[in-house]
């Protein structure tokens, strides 16, 4: 899948400690999808021309900030906090399937304009006064 030799992954283990696959009752090593993923992000950094140990650096950094590397949660900025729309989006989308970053002051909210699933919350955030700005496709928003 990562076109990785299996002894780089097992020095990796050992040496950074980083990512540590469940074992089966035979020994084998299991990886989860975040693993995966983990190992992906860390070999694009030695592809770059980072040592791997300065990618396993920047792979703690990102994994203390709390970021998954093998789900599709949502991200979310709610630019208005006190309309409750974070629990609208837990009760919409499952309280693991989004993200969300207050702001402190209110301002504007992007939302999906193709998922009507965010109808709700995007009527209740424009009856308050706060903008919304509809995208519409597949927009991509990144950090």
């Amino acid at each position: 899948m990562l076109d990785l030799a299996p002894a780089t992954i097992r020095t990796w283990e050992t040496r950074y400690g980083l990512i540590a696959p469940e074992r089966s009752e035979g020994g084998q090593r299991l990886y989860s999808r975040d693993h995966v993923g983990q190992l992906r992000f860390v070999k694009s950094q030695v592809e770059l021309g980072r040592r791997p140990a300065e990618a396993h650096r920047l792979l703690r950094e990102r994994l203390t900030r709390g970021e998954t590397f093998g789900g599709t949660r949502m991200r979310v900025l709610l630019a208005e906090s006190r309309l409750g729309a974070a629990q609208v989006l837990s009760e919409l989308l499952g309280p693991d399937g989004f993200e969300a970053l207050l702001a402190s002051e209110p301002a504007l909210i992007v939302i999906d304009a193709g998922d009507i699933d965010l109808d709700e919350l995007s009527d209740r955030v424009g009856a308050s006064g706060t903008k919304v700005l509809p995208i519409e496709g597949k927009a991509l928003l990144t950090q």
